[in-house]
């Protein structure tokens, strides 16, 4: 059974090779390629759409040694429509200590939640890799119901800034307040009395 760590990745201006030239793989590379990585895509025929993304094609005729071609990268994702070779993938990639994500196969190390994000705000949820619809779906519901508390998002930043030199607990419970009693206040964005607040906050919690 695995027992996945939630985790937030950096992989701005990071190598990522991707082997599969089907739609998954498109999908995959134009995801890492938002998030800035520098995407590699390795296969034998590519659908046209790769024509129009900003990744390196190579065809894997051109490339040796699969552990040649994986050394140096931080994730690699095995999207090919051979379940053998994607296997052949992971194991060369565990033995180079190197994170590997195989698509459609629940057993994979790395898994893609489903994530809605907002700004600096990201929510991610995963079923462990055995239901990636229901992942989804309850992403869909989860970005209506936490609306209100992303729009509240920069004024509360803001306060947090202006707590600089409070105890971290008191700090704590001030935005705990805000968010709790006071949340259309912070959805309104009006710093004046937001901050009023704030200073009312700080004199009052202990």
């Amino acid at each position: 059974m695995k027992k996945y760590l939630p985790l937030m990745v950096n992989v701005c201006n990071k190598d990522v090779l991707i082997f599969g030239g089907g739609k998954v793989a498109l999908r995959k590379a134009k995801k890492l390629l938002d998030l800035g990585a520098k995407v590699q895509v390795v296969s034998n025929s590519f659908t046209k759409e790769f024509d129009q993304i900003n990744v390196k094609k190579f065809s894997l005729k051109e490339k040796q040694r699969l552990k040649d071609m994986l050394k140096g990268k931080v994730l690699i994702i095995a999207a090919t429509n051979d379940k053998e070779f994607n296997l052949k993938v992971k194991k060369e990639s565990e033995e180079l200590g190197i994170m590997c994500n195989i698509v459609d196969f629940a057993d994979s190390d790395v898994i893609f939640p489903a994530v809605f994000k907002k700004g600096d705000v990201i929510v991610a949820i995963s079923s462990s890799g055995n239901l990636p619809y229901f992942s989804e779906f309850l992403a869909q519901k989860m970005e209506g119901m936490l609306k209100p508390y992303i729009e509240a998002y920069p004024a509360l930043k803001r306060v947090r800034r202006s707590l600089k030199g409070i105890d971290p607990n008191k700090k704590r419970k001030i935005q705990e307040e805000l968010l709790n009693n006071n949340l259309e206040l912070l959805r309104s964005g009006q710093w004046k009395l937001i901050k009023e607040k704030v200073n009312e906050l700080v004199r009052n919690i202990t």
